[in-house]
């Protein structure tokens, strides 16, 4: 029970990765906000939670949205009192040449995948400053290290969310706020479909794919680094390769 007690918002809640860290993060005692677009799938996940003994609430939410942001900090503080940990699972990963993409295709990736972190973090850290502590997690991307054909949208917003979060980290961690970012590799979910199903896309890495599941370890690890003297402004890869 690493997390007793602790509250912990994680967008991008009702599939994939952040349905099984919501699930994991609950088992180690933690209380749950999960927050997506997908209603039926939040209330999903919430059932999941409820039904192995956690506590969790749904709030739907568009992260692109700052008012709807700052309307999921507010609801998780009048439920649950505090917010401990955020994480910042909420993304897509466009695929294509570069002289193939569209205008509409960078947009919606920087809308999700940057935006909507810089609108979490702005709707939580008043918050986490006023506690005094605070621990913020965001899901990167071996791509955000190293660009890959085939991905330039998705490779730019990623690099862009990883100097992101270590420019928050250096402004708040005197406010007892860490801010890291864990890279998970290759997953199968929906979202990555399209490459570990072989359909001819290129793959993400050669790196072995995981389960949502076995992410869940290192999150955990991050969600429990004590704000007053756990790591910040980190990047942590759990790729069992470094090849991009």
């Amino acid at each position: 029970m690493q997390l007793k007690n602790k509250v912990i918002i994680v967008t991008g809640g009702g599939r994939g990765i952040g349905e099984a860290l919501a699930i994991g993060y609950a088992q180690e005692g933690a209380k749950i906000v999960v927050a997506a677009r997908n209603t039926g799938q939040l209330d999903q996940v919430v059932e999941k939670i409820q039904s192995l003994g956690g506590q969790a609430i749904s709030v739907p939410t568009d992260v692109r949205s700052l008012p709807q942001a700052k309307k999921l900090a507010q609801q998780t503080v009048d439920q649950f009192g505090k917010i401990d940990i955020l994480v910042n699972n909420a993304g897509i990963n466009p695929r294509g040449l570069f002289l193939d993409s569209k205008s509409d295709e960078w947009e919606q990736a920087w809308q999700i995948n940057v935006v909507g972190v810089v609108n979490c973090c702005r709707a939580v850290l008043p918050v986490m400053q006023s506690q005094g502590h605070g621990n913020i997690i965001n899901m990167g991307s071996g791509m955000g290290q190293v660009g890959r054909g085939n991905l330039s949208v998705y490779c730019a917003s990623k690099f862009a969310l990883h100097g992101l979060s270590q420019s928050i980290a250096e402004e708040v961690w005197e406010d007892g706020i860490i801010v890291n970012v864990l890279i998970p590799g290759p997953v199968k979910t929906e979202l990555s479909r399209p490459m570990w199903e072989g359909s001819g896309e290129v793959r993400a890495s050669s790196d072995p794919w995981k389960s949502p599941e076995q992410v869940v370890s290192s999150a955990i690890f991050l969600a429990a680094q004590l704000p007053s003297s756990g790591m910040t402004g980190q990047i942590l890869s759990i790729m069992r390769r470094n090849s991009p």
